[in-house]
């Protein structure tokens, strides 16, 4: 076989090696150049005789044009004389072809033969299916080229992995073995034709869209994140409060939280601290150590704690442990039911979703039928529309209802709390008042997407209460709950019955709850002393509109049994003042023996971000009060804020007062006056942070916490979530406080802060944390150590440009500019370089001190033995 071609790298490699030593056809190639150095032959050793088929493919796939020579057991070889050009114009040309004989050393392996059912394939009687290559097109877009099966009447088979690789089903289709590879015939796929084109040995198809595998995507994530580890460190959390009335002793309080984190998870104490009439006071509030696993969105904790709490059930403070669900720490973890809706697309297209006219997702699906998962809705009723544009711009439009409520759980999702100690009494009143062991167990699990039942037992030495509960959308007409639970105690037991129903849409929204308890009936959070109300009834409705604003009236009422009851009405309006500001009216009338009525007024208008004025009045047995306030919030970084606030009469109180907020704290200082008395207040706010070997003064820290190192680099400005943070110390630190843990906190440091001479391998980094755990930030930015070095010549002319600088132990070198320039970075105190210039070459050696210059020059130095 003779090739038109020069002997290549990649066709000297065409050995024995590359052909594979069990080809069942081909034992060797040999190359050889030819007399003339444009040809090539190429010598096939052939195990047996063969057929021959050959034929060349267009371009395509990044291919050129392609030769493909099949070969098959059976007639003896023939002979063919084909040429042709490929892409880059280079002619192959094939003149003959022998069969050499094989040693008998080497073992001719066996021909495999095919069992092929022909009437199952459409195959013409007494005809062998032949393998053959095909550049294939679906519905006419080019897919690649695959081995199909052909017989002497056109008739193909496609191997199972393709139609899988380009999603066509073959549901209910008998396979067709050949060889080791399940082929099956396109005629027995109902819906879908095809032919061939002989003259480019292309085969194109035609898919109905429904042949295609369905397209599934999420349109909202529920992947799990991983937060980084926390280094061991410390933290302490301080607001110190002082006021003093004249003619007075000073007064004040401290909150103060401390912590500590690792690996091991974290341990916080908190401490309330105050000094009234000249006593003081510290009051124990939480110590509890807790340990986070994201992955299973739970967490364990050691110490005071909240207990769990259900439909029907309270929550309780104890001191103790807890294994609970913790779903914080995968904020963007849905659980609630989300929508899944579907349709069918003929080719590629792009799909719009709009969640009550608003889009919310966009995204391409190929041809078939696709489903949206987990469709990113609000809570409550509205309507989903989804519009699936071909390339052509057709559209169609599928409009689905949908009723997601925040009480459901996804089907299969569960959520739990267990906990046992020793309920907590007097809390923020004394330190160590520990009551009664209490067991308390609680399991909600979405059993579907429409139905997510509850379990609640508690468990104390005299008493027993377990319950069951569920919460069931009625489709999209709203929310139905119902519980029952019984309880158990020395004196008797008893039961209780709740049952609620909710609807939410976005214009009206109405709800009602009632719940009835026995006379015996006892649960945790109350004692014989404190009986649970006989029963306790909740409504509530809501109206919004589109100009008139927003309206809603609530009604609540508790029966008690050893005390008066309590009886309510309410309503609200709010709306907003065109572009002035917002409008807000409440009037709350407590019904009864002794019936009161309170009204309130508030109009609030916004200057910018961070300004407002208000105006607030109340109404209150015959009497009234308005004030006027005009306030400005601190910045998120560095800045000053204010407050004033003035009484509508002589009577009413005066107060004015500042705040200002650095890298290290806040502080607050205020005035007030008030039937002739006049008083004074201030604060202070900040943090102190431990990590690594080093101390860090902050802003409150309250959850989590990171320090930035830009190392040597002072007054780099350091921003979170775009707003300016802070700046890097003397030794490049800085602390960056109140990240949110487990989410993303995009932290950055400004370019324009560091010098010309800094090589920057990132700008910007993601710290996403523990709770109450920090984060080591080390930017990598590191001082190049560079200088111009100008280098002349012996004769006084500069260095041509084009010439090549490299340094020792550098594999890198540097090109000189104009003027004999050269720009060198890596510098030591001592170097060395050598300069090359067509086939001339020089040695220097300087020295190089560090030095505040951005961008030193150094030179000139001369170069013996080059010539311009």
């Amino acid at each position: 076989m003779d090739m038109d071609v020069s002997l290549s790298m990649a066709l000297a490699q065409l050995t024995r090696e590359k052909v594979g030593r069990n080809n069942p056809f081909v034992s060797g190639v040999l190359m050889h150049q030819g007399q003339d150095s444009g040809t090539t032959l190429v010598e096939l050793s052939l195990r047996r005789p063969i057929t021959s088929r050959i034929f060349n493919l267009k371009p395509g796939d990044g291919h050129g044009s392609r030769l493909v020579v099949d070969f098959y057991p059976a007639a003896p070889t023939v002979a063919i004389a084909l040429s042709m050009t490929d892409a880059s114009g280079s002619k192959f040309a094939i003149s003959g072809m022998r069969s050499k004989a094989v040693p008998d050393t080497v073992l001719p392996m066996p021909v495999q033969t095919s069992k092929i059912d022909l009437s199952a394939a459409g195959i013409v009687a007494n005809s062998v299916p032949q393998e053959a290559w095909f550049e294939v097109h679906i519905n006419h877009e080019s897919v690649g080229t695959a081995l199909v099966l052909q017989d002497v009447a056109d008739h193909v088979l496609i191997s199972g992995h393709d139609l899988a690789q380009w999603r066509i089903r073959r549901d209910g289709l008998k396979a067709i073995h050949h060889g080791a590879v399940s082929y099956y015939p396109l005629d027995a796929i109902t819906g879908l034709s095809y032919h061939i084109e002989k003259s480019s040995q292309s085969l194109w198809l035609d898919v109905s869209a429904n042949l295609f595998d369905i397209t599934t995507f999420n349109g909202t994530s529920r992947g799990l994140s991983e937060p980084t580890p926390s280094p061991p460190g410390a933290f302490l959390d301080y607001d110190v409060y002082v006021n003093r009335s004249r003619g007075q002793s000073m007064n004040g309080s401290a909150f103060l939280e401390s912590g500590a984190f690792g690996r091991w998870g974290n341990a916080t104490n908190t401490l309330l601290a105050r000094r009234i009439d000249g006593q003081n006071h510290a009051i124990r509030l939480d110590t509890t150590w807790s340990y986070d696993h994201p992955s299973t969105m739970a967490s364990f904790r050691f110490g005071d704690d909240i207990s769990g709490s259900s439909g029907w059930g309270r929550s309780v403070r104890f001191g103790g442990v807890q294994w609970a669900t913790n779903f914080a720490t995968q904020p963007s973890f849905v659980i609630l039911p989300m929508p899944t809706l579907g349709g069918i697309a003929a080719t590629p297209s792009t799909v719009d979703l709009y969640v009550n006219n608003m889009l919310r997702l966009k995204r391409d699906v190929p041809s078939g039928p696709f489903s949206i998962q987990d469709l990113p809705v609000i809570t409550g009723q509205g309507e989903i529309r989804l519009v699936v544009r071909d390339l052509l711009g057709r559209e169609q439009t599928v409009l689905e209802p949908f009723y997601a409520s925040s009480g459901l759980l996804a089907k299969g999702l569960r959520d739990f709390s267990y906990e046992a100690g020793f309920e907590r009494e007097n809390y923020a009143l004394d330190s160590n008042d520990y009551g009664p062991f209490v067991a308390v167990a609680t399991e909600r699990r979405g059993l579907s997407d429409t139905f997510t039942g509850e379990l609640h037992a508690e468990v104390l030495r005299d008493q027993q209460t377990v319950g069951v509960g569920g919460t069931y959308l009625l489709s999209t007409a709203g929310v139905l709950t119902a519980s029952v639970a019984t309880s158990h105690r020395a004196a008797g037991s008893g039961g209780l019955v709740s049952l609620g129903f909710q609807r939410q849409t976005g214009r009206v929204s109405y709800g009602l709850q009632t719940q009835l308890t026995s006379p015996r009936f006892i649960q945790l959070g109350y004692d014989p002393r404190n009986l649970p109300p006989r029963q306790t009834s909740t409504a509530f409705v809501s109206l919004g509109t589109h100009g008139l604003g927003s309206f809603g009236v609530n009604y609540a009422h508790q029966d008690f049994r050893d005390r008066e009851d309590l009886e309510l009405i309410g309503a609200s309006y709010s709306r907003q003042i065109w572009q002035l500001g917002y409008l807000a009216l409440s009037a709350q009338h407590i019904l009864g023996d002794a019936p009161e009525t309170l009204f309130s007024l508030s109009i609030t208008v916004p200057f910018d971000e961070r300004s407002t004025a208000s105006i607030n009045t109340q109404f209150h047995d015959g009497t009234s009060h308005a004030e006027l306030s005009v306030q400005q919030n601190l910045p998120v970084g560095t800045g000053m804020g204010y407050h004033v606030q003035a009484g509508m009469s002589a009577s009413d109180p005066r107060q004015a007062g500042i705040a200002l907020q650095n890298d290290v704290g806040a502080y607050s200082f205020d005035v007030a006056e008030s039937q002739g008395r006049e008083g004074y207040q201030g604060s202070v706010r900040g943090g102190i942070a431990l990590l690594g070997d080093k101390v860090f003064f902050s802003r409150n820290i309250k959850d989590s916490f990171a320090v930035v190192q830009v190392p040597g680099y002072a007054n780099v400005r350091v921003y979170a979530d775009n707003h300016q943070i802070g700046t890097t110390d003397s030794k490049g630190y800085a602390l960056v406080p109140q990240l949110r843990p487990y989410q993303k906190n995009p932290i950055r440091i400004e370019q324009s802060d560091l010098p010309m001479d800094a090589a920057i391998g990132s700008l910007a980094m993601d710290a996403v944390p523990y709770q109450h755990g920090a984060l080591m930030l080390k930017f990598p930015v590191t001082r190049s150590r560079g200088a111009v070095l100008t280098i002349i010549l012996e004769d006084g002319s500069v260095l041509p440009a084009g010439a090549e600088v490299s340094m020792a132990g550098h594999t890198e070198s540097f090109p000189v500019g104009m003027r004999g320039e050269v720009y060198l970075t890596g510098l030591m105190d001592s170097n060395t370089v050598r300069v090359t210039w067509q086939g001339q070459s020089c040695d220097l050696a300087f020295d190089f001190s560090e030095t505040s210059d951005p961008l030193p020059h150094l030179g000139p130095l001369t170069c013996a033995g080059v010539r311009p």
